[in-house]
């Protein structure tokens, strides 16, 4: 048996930190089984980790052992529907060697260091074209994974409800080491943007939502502006690639976090940060009417991967989901909400805001857009001095206006956030999890907080 055993490392990229006694890194398969069955050399809670995305502490360690699977990292089979590939297999890597057999997955995240492993048991949604499919989740087919009690499982499609409840556990009901992914040829995108107010945003909202095509927004609520990204499939890929468009990537996903950061660290007094701030934003609106010319690429054009190093990343994140009938509402009191905030604290968030439009999915537990129809909305930071206290009001915020939260993407998160958007799903999930794991070997005080 080959097994790796490192102290607790410090944060990781989100800036939380996990703190297990032992970080365990699998290079088989066949060794997750004895850490799970052996509770006196490998201290409970035992929890995965892949690329260590995501922005809670779900994957926590509390004293125990975490299993890094990120050598489990083979592609195994390519097929003409589905891809079969290890958990430890980013995003990314599998992304691309789709692209070279004119292959992509239904979704496509933006962003490219996410885990096999982690998408197949977490919530992570995704703007999307069509109804029934909004979760990264729901593209899963085949699961093989360990039990709590050490043993090997295969779930497949055939076991519908079970399948449901695997693809938003979170680890909770067993070790996930193989997923199978359904694949589609290759569409290319035609990427358009509008700029509007919110009075104008919210006069178009019937039209905008109505139209085909996935929708992200960004969102500056300090500059009465929302930028309407569509994404729209096309028969033929019948324009070049943009070189703006590209430039824009760039400044959004990378330059203006890392200007944020700067200027949250070296300008001291709140106004000077806020006017700096709202200057590069308008700088980057002016990018963007530029590169709003019919710009049609593929799914893998605009992923992206973050740097390793927790330092270089720069970039944090929450995430509710709202009702689609009612965003514009709720737009209206979140601006309202983010002037409040800062007129009592001198904060704002330094990074543009994101929000992406999803389809009804009930394709996972805990999908956000079970009952319906959602907008997310994504308060982006660098983590900088007041973050942490804005998001505590933000989550006040949230769930009193009905929002749906995630347990992976939404921090700060609270017992009674769950069981209102949850309700009678999170009891059902409870009662499960609780007869497949009653010595909570693989549960953590996080997931103990939050749904006992």
């Amino acid at each position: 048996m080959v097994l790796k055993s490192t102290r607790s490392p410090g944060a990781d990229a989100s800036g939380l930190f996990r703190r297990p006694r032992l970080v365990m890194r699998a290079k088989r398969i066949e060794e997750i089984p004895t850490i799970i069955a052996q509770t006196k050399t490998y201290p409970t809670p035992v929890r995965i980790v892949g690329a260590d995305y995501s922005q809670t502490r779900c994957v926590g360690g509390d004293g125990g052992t975490t299993v890094d699977t990120s050598a489990l990292d083979r592609i195994l089979e390519l097929g003409e529907t589905t891809v079969r590939a290890q958990a430890g297999v980013r995003i990314g890597t599998l992304v691309r060697a789709l692209a070279e057999r004119n292959q992509e997955l239904a979704l496509t995240p933006e962003m490219g260091h996410i885990s096999v492993g982690a998408l197949a048991v977490t919530t992570c949604p995704q703007a999307s074209q069509t109804g029934g499919m909004a979760q990264l989740s729901s593209l899963v087919t085949e699961l093989k994974l360990i039990t709590p009690q050490g043993k090997m499982m295969t779930v497949t499609e055939r076991d519908r409800d079970l399948m449901r409840v695997l693809r938003s556990s979170f680890g909770l009901l067993g070790v996930v080491h193989e997923v199978v992914l359904r694949v589609q040829p290759m569409v290319p995108v035609r990427i358009d943007y509008q700029v509007a107010s919110l009075r104008e945003f919210t006069a178009r909202f019937p039209g905008i939502v109505d139209a085909p095509g996935a929708l992200r927004l960004h969102i500056s609520p300090f500059n009465d502006r929302i930028i309407v990204e569509r994404r729209t499939q096309e028969d033929v890929d019948n324009s070049s690639r943009s070189g703006i468009w590209q430039i824009r990537n760039s400044v959004m996903r990378n330059v203006l976090p890392a200007f944020g950061s700067t200027v949250g660290s070296v300008l001291a007094a709140p106004g000077v940060r806020a006017a700096v701030v709202s200057g590069v934003q308008r700088a980057l609106r002016a990018t963007l009417d530029r590169a709003a010319r019919g710009v049609v690429m593929y799914a893998h054009e605009w992923m992206r991967d973050l740097p390793q190093e927790a330092w270089k990343a720069r970039y944090t994140y929450s995430l509710w989901a709202f009702p689609q009938n009612d965003f514009p509402k709720l737009l209206q009191a979140y601006f309202a909400f983010c002037k409040a905030h800062y007129k009592e604290h001198r904060y704002r968030c330094n990074v543009v805001n994101g929000a992406s439009r999803l389809h009804q999915d009930r394709g996972s537990l805990f999908s956000v857009s079970h009952s319906g129809p959602m907008f997310t909305l994504e308060p982006s930071s660098t983590g900088e001095k007041g973050w942490d206290d804005f998001l505590i009001d933000f989550n006040d915020f949230a769930h009193r206006l009905g929002g749906t939260p995630t347990f992976n993407q939404t921090r700060a998160l609270q017992p009674e956030h769950v069981a209102k958007a949850f309700g009678e799903r999170a009891k059902l999930f409870r009662a499960l999890r609780q007869r497949t794991d009653p010595l909570n070997r693989l549960r953590n005080s996080y997931f103990a907080y939050l749904l006992g």
